[in-house]
């Protein structure tokens, strides 16, 4: 996979360490019957690592123009599938007759619109590993009264459960970049209502509760009842 540097246009940082890499892959637990997404695989250091794994098929997707030619003659598994197409673009609903497993070292710049596109084909998926920046990672696991807690917080735990599993070095990437990241697992499975054990209630909205989640945060400094007007 030589020849091919990090775009800053597509937020690239290529992990190089084996042992973490290793590690992310264990993290998954990926049985024979799954089927795992793989968010921009980039050079495939991590692909390879999940080929290991005892997986029924891994579907790519890759938007860098440059690598899906050196994907497709690293990876001749038949179980390996490569899509060039932006994932934020991917419709997921038609991938698999199973629910999805997802996993990726996603870009620091779209990790927001992943995450949400993620929430909003939660129905599909099962769960969801990710390597993400430290800050997001203590954003979405943070506790109520605490700075961090915000929207994020709030809709990901609500439509799902999230788990800070542990921190990766920015000096396991190439280009070193200027912050250090962490992995999370998001288990779709294990939203509100399923940890709760309440019955979904009649003429709830999902999109009208992400509006409103939305708008309570909108304006911290103000009371809930100002930001409600």
């Amino acid at each position: 996979m030589a020849g091919i540097t990090a775009k800053k246009s597509l937020g690239q940082n290529f992990l190089s360490d084996e042992g973490i890499l290793r590690r992310i892959a264990d993290a998954a637990k990926v049985g024979s019957g799954d089927t795992v997404v793989e968010i921009g695989p980039g050079l495939g250091a991590l692909t390879k690592h999940l080929l290991h794994k005892d997986l029924a098929k891994l579907i790519a997707y890759e938007v860098d123009d440059r690598a899906i030619d050196l994907l497709r003659k690293e990876f001749t598994d038949p179980r390996f599938e490569l899509r060039h197409e932006d994932i934020l673009q991917a419709d997921l609903t038609s991938v698999s007759e199973d629910k999805l497993r997802i996993a990726g070292n996603i870009p620091y710049y779209i990790t927001s619109p992943i995450i949400f596109k993620l929430i909003d084909d939660r129905q599909y998926i099962k769960d969801a590993l990710l390597l993400v920046q430290l800050e997001v990672a203590e954003r979405l696991t943070a506790k109520p009264r605490t700075k961090a807690y915000g929207i994020p917080t709030v809709l990901t735990n609500f439509f799902g459960e999230v788990t800070y599993l542990f921190k990766v070095k920015a000096g396991s990437f190439r280009p070193v970049p200027k912050v250090d990241s962490a992995v999370i697992h998001i288990n779709f499975e294990r939203g509100y209502f399923q940890r709760s054990g309440l019955p979904i209630p009649d003429g709830f909205d999902m999109k009208d509760f992400q509006r409103f989640v939305r708008q309570v945060f909108a304006m911290r400094r103000k009371t809930l009842r100002n930001n409600l007007k």
